[in-house]
């Protein structure tokens, strides 16, 4: 039997990967016949071809993960051929998991061949490639929840909005905001108290997002054709439109602290420490065009955006593209 699990999304690949090997082990313990391969190193060759040919203990099935398929030439086309040769893919008493973090395109390119060989027949194949709007958005809350956390719903929105749809990125925040709020709860006549949106605000940095800096500072240059661009741009690469307007919105909420503390006369070192950013977004927020009465009035228009959006009241693209135009 052949397993092909591809993608970008490395960290849902990396479960689904962990998932069947903890599975195998939980019905074989003995772990005498489980073979993690990487063929990138010297001998990863001659350590598939002794797990492929060795004589399973105790009559158990045995499971090959193989990692780095497509890494190397020779590898990739010795691998399609003991598939061949062994008839791997309809055999009953091996499995071979072949794991990569590469789009299909890019699989596909390096080893035509081999990528047939996986994909193909009745194999498992499952791609993962990074989520989007509600399916990421009930990822999030689902991981959550298997760390013991209930979490606001705006909340969930939040963090992704700051941190993107890294797999990796949202669930080592998830750690964190779980790990600050107690859980897992160990004392059920004390229960641990949701994450909620302030906690996101408090504990989770913005990634820094240059698209949306050259967005505002075509705002601010009252360049609304390039403006207008860019976000179309966003939009049909698959950007979720909420992550767009919240970072937007999260901007020009540092654009109004950063200007308020340089009227301030503080410097940009201590106005990174004071509103605790990223010395590089202060020293872009310092030079924005936009002085405070302009920055107050888009950022409550952002607002009442955002408040029309979850009251299901308007139509969040045209509403952002309205905003900019």
């Amino acid at each position: 039997m052949l397993v092909f699990l591809y993608g970008s999304d490395a960290y849902r690949l990396k479960q689904a990967g962990d998932d069947i090997v903890n599975r195998y082990k939980t019905k074989y313990p003995s772990g005498m016949n489980l073979f993690a391969v990487n063929l990138s190193e010297s001998d990863g060759m001659d350590v598939l071809e002794s797990a492929i040919k060795s004589s399973s203990f105790f009559n158990e099935h045995k499971l090959i993960v193989c990692k780095n398929s497509f890494g190397k030439k020779t590898a990739s086309e010795l691998l399609a051929g003991y598939i061949k040769d062994f008839g791997i893919a309809g055999t009953s008493d091996i499995t071979l998991i072949s794991a990569e973090t590469l789009a299909g395109k890019e699989l596909e390119t390096k080893n035509k061949e081999l990528f047939k060989l996986l994909s193909g027949g009745k194999n498992m194949v499952k791609e993962f490639e990074p989520m989007q709007g509600e399916k990421l958005f009930e990822w999030t809350r689902k991981e959550f929840e298997v760390r013991g956390c209930s979490v606001e719903p705006n909340a969930v929105r939040n963090l992704v909005a700051m941190v993107g749809n890294d797999s990796w990125a949202v669930v080592n925040e998830i750690d964190k905001l779980a790990s600050y709020k107690g859980h897992p709860c160990t004392n059920k006549d004390d229960p641990c108290s949701e994450v909620t949106s302030a906690d996101i605000r408090e504990l989770v940095h913005a990634k820094i997002d240059m698209n949306i800096f050259d967005l505002i500072d075509a705002l601010g240059a009252k360049n609304r054709q390039r403006a207008v661009e860019l976000l179309y741009r966003e939009l049909k690469t698959g950007r979720d439109p909420y992550y767009i307007l919240t970072m937007i919105t999260y901007q020009f909420r540092n654009i109004l602290t950063v200007k308020d503390l340089q009227k301030r006369s503080f410097s940009e070192a201590e106005i990174a420490r004071k509103a605790k950013l990223n010395p590089f977004v202060v020293k872009k927020t310092v030079r924005s065009p936009f002085n405070m009465p302009e920055s107050l009035k888009i950022y409550n228009s952002l607002l009442d955006i955002d408040s029309g959006f979850k009251a299901g009241q308007i139509n969040l693209e045209d509403s952002l593209f309205r905003i900019i135009a």
